[in-house]
């Protein structure tokens, strides 16, 4: 709006000099003609005292009357470009009025919000006060809280500590009667377990053992036996662990075995030598030995042990195997496949290697391994070969340690006055 106004100023400036350029201009013409008149009236007269004629009085006359019609127009002009002058200043003062108008209402609703701008700012500045006053209260309240709550906590946990002493002395004076002797079944139970795991390696009725003497300490409502529990839940993990070996599956994948003993194909050209001797009796009939050993594995491990002695050769005897062998080199292997799997469920790890090892070495003498069922049986066996059936057994003397150990204390505090 400013460059406007100045060029509007510098146009109006341009058109006055140029109005009074040419006035000055017309004023200096008329000036000319003048002395051009009045020289030439000059030497008319000094014609006319020398006798001139009439026409150079009429040549200055028509140039006399020229130059006052140049003067008059030109006048005339600078009349005009005034006009103009004061119609274009008019013009130009209004629009200064009309833009002086407009800035001056501009700046009015400008300043008005401002003003509006400046309450709002001046109100969020009180809220914002107001919010940071009550969040510093909520901080101190908070604090407080806080400290309150420590205190009251180690307040709880010496009232905690007390009452466990107060209650384990009430125990000891007024006797430990009830406790004692629940206390005492954990112990038989504890050593059960022991028994059973160590010695018989059987891990169920060792883990229904602990169970069961935790039950009994838990029973007593006693604060004491408190780390004996926490020993026999660590126990009672490791037997868990345990008994995550799939004893069962390995004896059916034997059973199973065992019953596809028929379907392999001898070799004719070979066969095993096996001797079959008896503490008690030398049957001469194979099928009669094959049933005396069933009803003997059915009896238990030991009655076989003691009844039944198989004996094999590593070196194969080479011989053409009559008919009536067939059946017996059947029976033998299921025998071997059966007393493997009774091993798995004693967890008789030499039995058990040893029976799978002859298993194997008669398929790979008497048995065609071309046959796709005769692999895979042989495969079967050599996984089985590999797995352990007697892993390391955990201790779970620990728990029974620490119990005997607090129940001495038990004795003690009950024996004193």
């Amino acid at each position: 709006m400013t460059n406007s106004k100045n060029k509007e100023q510098a146009t109006e400036a341009e058109t006055t000099e140029s109005a009074e350029v040419e006035a000055s201009d017309s004023t200096e013409e008329v000036d000319a003609a003048t002395d051009t008149v009045d020289q030439e009236s000059s030497p008319a007269d000094s014609s006319k005292k020398s006798g001139s004629s009439p026409l150079a009085t009429t040549l200055a006359i028509l140039a006399l009357l020229g130059l006052i019609a140049i003067g008059g127009g030109g006048y005339h002009l600078m009349e005009q470009q005034q006009q103009q002058i004061e119609q274009q200043k008019k013009l130009l003062q209004e629009q200064i009025t009309s833009t002086a108008t407009q800035a001056s209402s501009d700046q009015k609703d400008l300043q008005a919000k401002l003003e509006v701008v400046s309450l709002d700012l001046d109100a969020n500045k009180g809220q914002f006060a107001a919010q940071k006053t009550a969040l510093e209260k909520q901080k101190v309240i908070f604090e407080k809280q806080e400290q309150q709550f420590v205190e009251e906590s180690k307040r709880v946990q010496a009232r905690e500590s007390e009452l466990k002493t107060t209650l384990e002395s009430v125990h000891r004076r007024i006797g430990r009667t009830g406790s004692q002797w629940m206390a005492a079944e954990a112990e038989y139970l504890i050593r059960v377990a022991n028994h059973r795991l160590l010695l018989e390696r059987d891990e169920k009725t060792a883990l229904a053992a602990l169970q069961a003497a935790d039950g009994r300490l838990q029973a007593t409502g006693d604060p004491l036996w408190t780390e004996v529990r926490e020993a026999l839940a660590s126990e009672m993990s490791d037997v868990r662990a345990l008994i995550q070996l799939d004893t069962i599956g390995k004896a059916a994948a034997l059973g199973s075995l065992a019953k596809r003993v028929d379907k392999l194909r001898l070799i004719d050209s070979k066969a095993p030598e096996i001797t079959v001797e008896t503490k008690t009796t030398e049957p001469t009939d194979i099928i009669e030995v094959w049933n005396k050993a069933k009803k003997l594995l059915a009896q238990g491990w030991k009655g076989f042990q003691t009844l039944v002695i198989v004996r094999h050769h590593d070196a194969p005897i080479t011989a053409m195997m009559p008919p009536e062998q067939r059946y017996f080199v059947y029976q033998n292997m299921r025998l071997q496949l059966e007393a493997a799997r009774f091993a798995v469920l004693r967890a008789d790890e030499g039995l058990y290697g040893s029976s799978l090892k002859t298993v194997s070495e008669w398929m790979n003498d008497v048995v065609e391994l071309g046959d796709p069922v005769a692999k895979s049986m042989l495969n079967e066996i050599n996984d089985l070969a590999k797995v352990n059936i007697r892993p390391e057994l955990p201790d779970i003397s620990g728990s029974l340690r620490l119990l005997r150990e607090k129940m001495k204390v038990v004795a003690m505090g009950a024996d004193a006055p």
